[in-house]
């Protein structure tokens, strides 16, 4: 068994996430719409994965949509923090 892991840095003139994962715009549009039907469709960020998971294509795809959903639930529970303090 390898005990390293070997990471080769490519540069790419494409600066965003999602061209940095290999994922074309129109792609990128794509997984953000099932992004918007999964978390309509949903109740908690690991259901809303499993349904994502099953129409993507690429483990970088999983990656790129677990890190918007992630994002997206952080900043939901920042918002409801400060209604909370706002309160009380």
């Amino acid at each position: 068994m390898k005990k390293y892991l070997l990471v080769t840095a490519v540069p790419s003139a494409d600066e965003t996430f999602a061209g940095a994962l290999g994922i074309t715009k129109d792609r990128e549009d794509r997984i953000n719409e099932l992004l918007d039907q999964s978390h309509e469709a949903t109740n908690t960020y690991p259901d809303a994965l499993a349904v994502l998971s099953v129409k993507l294509k690429t483990a970088n795809e999983l990656a790129y949509a677990s890190f918007h959903l992630g994002a997206f639930a952080e900043s939901k529970r920042l918002k409801q923090e400060l209604v909370e303090k706002l309160l009380s």
